[in-house]
């Protein structure tokens, strides 16, 4: 049941993305965003988390996998890439928690059949302990993997440097022929300049900076959203995401627009390349 009150957030999607070109506002007209899941994203422990999903006795799936280091020096940027070794369109959604986290969940992503269950983004880990992927299939049940991550430094609180805000997106589409995900699959990568703050750091002064952090994000292909992701503080400092999409061509346009917890948004596009 997600908080009724972050509904008026719709609006920043259905009234287009005022690029500059008509027809990339005719693609990112027809998008909608469900409202953010506070209920999850604020849970404090992993089992609050999977009963917000309604994701009970959750079997651990060998088709499921997480690339992630076995140490990582700092929790503030640490890469992980989970994978599913079922077909694209048989994955509804895969979502990525943090066990020791303040607030476990760290992202949702929901998948359209033109992409494949396969992702990378960066996180942040407040110390060491399990890195969870949870996986919804098609028909709804639910499967789980873990992976046992040591982290040396706390990612998730230490000092910033407080700046104005000021965000800008980088994105690169490139069709390609891989051994493994087969032949002409698009993989898009997606890098947001934003500061991510998760209200547990400070300042120079040693004041507690306000938490700052993105919250929604939609990808458009084609006038049809094929991911539609809610992030938390979990996700670093300038989030960076990869996914790989069948059914693109060269020439395609795709369209990327995100929302934050302050109201901050932007929007981006790029056309799919050889």
């Amino acid at each position: 049941m997600q908080n009724t009150t972050q509904l008026q957030r719709r609006a920043w999607l259905k009234a287009g993305l005022a690029l500059a070109t008509l027809s990339v506002w005719l693609l990112s007209r027809k998008v909608e965003a469900a409202a953010w899941f506070t209920q999850a994203f604020e849970a404090k422990q992993t089992s609050q988390v999977m009963t917000a999903f309604q994701a009970t006795a959750v079997p651990v799936s060998p088709d499921l996998q997480i690339e992630a280091p076995q140490k990582a020096e700092s929790g503030s940027v640490v890469q992980v890439e989970l994978t599913s070794k079922q077909s694209a369109g048989s994955i509804r959604s895969l979502r990525l928690l943090a066990d020791a986290n303040p607030t476990p969940l760290i992202a949702s992503f929901e998948l359209g059949k033109q992409v494949l269950p396969k992702l990378v983004t960066r996180i942040k880990l407040s110390q060491s302990g399990e890195v969870i992927a949870l996986a919804q299939q098609s028909s709804g049940q639910f499967q789980q993997q873990r992976r046992q991550v040591i982290v040396l430094e706390d990612g998730c609180a230490g000092s910033e440097r407080e700046e104005p805000f000021a965000s800008s997106m980088k994105m690169r589409a490139r069709l390609m022929d891989d051994a493994l995900l087969g032949k002409q699959i698009t993989e898009l990568k997606i890098i947001i300049l934003h500061p991510m703050r998760t209200g547990r750091s400070k300042n120079d002064d040693g004041q507690v900076l306000p938490a700052h952090f993105m919250q929604l994000m939609q990808v458009v292909l084609n006038g049809q959203v094929i991911v539609d992701a809610q992030t938390g503080t979990g996700i670093s400092r300038n989030p960076y995401f990869t996914f790989y999409i069948k059914e693109a061509k060269v020439g395609d346009v795709i369209a990327v627009n995100w929302q934050d917890n302050l109201g901050y948004e932007g929007h981006g596009q790029v056309t799919v390349s050889s």
